[in-house]
């Protein structure tokens, strides 16, 4: 029953796209290649999704190293005020810090210059009305 409930089920799909071509609305080689461009926009589309989370999760890694690396000389700084006595140790200390904070800014400019954000795929073209 169920064999002849598929047949069944096919051959009014196929009399369905002999029809609607007939009637000019869509041939059967232009339905196969709609599918085909369904698909391949799926799959471009699930690319484009992974590649963006991949490209956010390097994106948020900088930020934490960037956010790391600046905790670091502040500690540093802290550290070394605690035993500063002169003038000259505090500028050197405030001067350590200045570099290290710099330091830090550059090169997570530099390596958020280094990420390419993933093209959007395009979509598809809108079909003209009859």
């Amino acid at each position: 029953m169920k064999e002849m409930n598929m047949s069944a089920n096919k051959k009014f799909l196929a009399t369905a796209i002999i029809a609607t071509s007939l009637f000019g609305g869509v041939s059967s080689a232009s339905a196969v290649d709609t599918k085909d461009a369904a698909i391949a926009r799926a799959q471009a589309q699930a690319a484009f999704q992974s590649q963006m989370s991949a490209h956010i999760n390097a994106h948020r890694a900088i930020v934490d190293a960037h956010r790391a690396a600046n905790a670091k000389a502040l500690a540093d700084f802290q550290a070394a005020l605690a035993t500063v006595t002169t003038d000259a140790e505090l500028k050197a200390a405030k001067d350590a810090r200045k570099a290290a904070v710099t330091a830090a800014a550059a090169t997570a400019k530099a390596a958020k210059a280094a990420l390419v954000k993933p093209t959007k795929p395009a979509k598809p073209a809108k079909a003209p009305k009859a």
